[in-house]
């Protein structure tokens, strides 16, 4: 097997359905073998019916496992060990996928004989996108776009559209279980970025390919203010989480005093900003930071 594919999904049946329909439409050499590894996370849905009633029909091995351990990550690490391919890439349960993503993913690998690629992800808007939001930097909406060239880069590759040599994870380890959003709820993320950053600390080849493309729906609750401070805060958790907390330096009430002037900082432009949406980032900015202090406070101190 050249090439595994693993979504991991939770009570996304109607998405889930309309995302697998997109794979019948892949262009993919006919020298290359490949898979779609499905893990149900717990789904309480008709979510093992949409995915047996697809691998009937699809033209390519499809694979359905269970993993009844809560959370993305759990899931990913079930579809790693199970994965035939040598190269093991992930998307979403959401998504369209251009019919030549596959195949340009593959190619990538060839050429730049990389450890991952990292793809780009388009939000695609079903509706009109709120005059507040400004995009640049935003991933509280999903979307990674570097630009038009193939290119190294150094940053993590985005969890809906990324592939990885499979030795990688037996070089780096899987996914981290204490990162990684449970039960469909969008509060701690970072499990793919900090997959990536173990990559790069390795000195490890990370190539960006425009030309392998995802898209994205924007669901229209995630694009209200009160979702993006939410996001926003849940951020600040899963970041500080994921880097942790150095010992060293001085501490106010359990967090580190850098951290309460970021957040004074980032009040005090928020306060007096005008200008509506450079207001709100420094609103978000805010509730980032508060995250941040409040994971740092529950987590002990490490060494650095």
């Amino acid at each position: 097997m050249d090439i595994s594919v693993v979504i991991a999904t939770y009570n996304r049946a109607s998405s889930l359905r309309i995302t697998l329909e997109t794979f019948r439409g892949l262009s993919v050499p006919v020298d290359t073998l490949w898979e779609l590894l499905i893990v149900d996370n717990n789904s309480v849905d008709a979510t093992r019916d949409v995915v047996l009633g697809f691998g009937k029909t699809a033209d390519f091995p499809v694979r359905y496992l269970f993993e009844k351990v809560q959370g993305r990550s759990a899931a990913l690490n079930t579809g790693i060990r199970e994965a035939g391919g040598h190269i093991v890439a992930f998307t979403d349960d959401d998504v369209l996928l251009d019919s030549a993503w596959l195949s340009n993913v593959t190619r990538t690998f060839e050429r730049w004989d990389c450890s991952a690629v990292a793809g780009r992800v388009v939000a695609q808007w079903n509706h009109p996108k709120p005059d507040w939001l400004d995009m640049d930097g935003h991933f509280a909406v999903t979307n990674f776009d570097l630009g038009d060239e193939t290119q190294e880069i150094r940053v993590a590759p985005l969890g809906a559209n990324s592939a990885f040599r499979k030795e990688m994870f037996q070089k780096y380890g899987l996914f981290r279980l204490d990162l990684g959003v449970r039960g469909g709820k969008h509060t701690i993320t970072c499990d793919d970025t900090e997959l990536g950053e173990r990559l790069i600390r390795g000195g490890e080849k990370i190539v960006y390919c425009p030309h392998a493309i995802i898209y994205h729906p924007v669901d229209p609750k995630r694009t209200t203010k009160r979702f993006f401070m939410s996001w926003y805060y849940y951020n600040g958790i899963s970041v500080t989480r994921m880097a942790g907390v150095t010992q060293g330096g001085v501490f106010w009430f359990g967090a580190p005093r850098w951290l309460y002037r970021e957040m004074f900082t980032n009040l005090a432009r928020w306060v007096f900003t005008w200008e509506g949406k450079r207001r709100f980032r420094h609103k978000l900015q805010t509730f980032q930071s508060i995250g941040k202090i409040v994971e740092s406070r529950r987590l002990p101190p490490r060494i650095a």
